[in-house]
């Protein structure tokens, strides 16, 4: 009777640590999507100040392909919070009318805003873009920074 309890416990430990050790299997990642759209953090632009000693808010971004993508547009746009409401405060589109190959990607890094003064002001960026790719025309959506940052900056 002993040797049967042991022996059903036994298969019981054995049981829990096969299922244990299947559920800490690697998980097979997440294909990337053929294409997709970044924009960064709102921030002052290092290289207008270092080289003209001029300050900038400014926001980067940039459209990356694992196929190819032709007559590229991306547009990025400044934002700063209000009171009330966020104020639109710069619209800026770059076009690339030639073909880009898979794993290069395409930048709008020229989207920035002389600063006023400097007011405590916080900025986001947001960017939108489209390209013809696989011979249609394909949209890719509002994307956001992913944080606001307040900056010494007022426009």
């Amino acid at each position: 009777m002993k040797l049967h309890k042991a022996f059903g416990l036994l298969i019981i430990f054995l049981l829990i640590n096969m299922s244990s050790a299947a559920g800490n299997q690697p998980s097979k990642k997440q294909p990337k999507p053929p294409c997709r759209l970044q924009v960064g953090i709102a921030h002052i632009s290092t290289d207008l100040f270092e080289k003209f000693n001029i300050r900038a808010v400014k926001v980067n971004a940039s459209s990356k392909c694992n196929i190819p993508q032709t007559n590229v547009t991306i547009t990025v746009e400044i934002w700063k919070k209000g009171k009330l409401q966020n104020h639109l405060v710069l619209t800026k589109t770059i076009n690339s009318s030639g073909t880009t190959y898979p794993g290069s990607q395409v930048n709008n890094f020229s989207t920035y805003k002389f600063c006023e003064n400097i007011a405590r002001t916080s900025y986001y960026g947001v960017a939108y873009s489209k390209a013809f790719i696989a011979g249609k025309w394909q949209y890719a959506r509002h994307v956001l920074s992913l944080e606001t940052i307040p900056l010494n900056c007022g426009t």
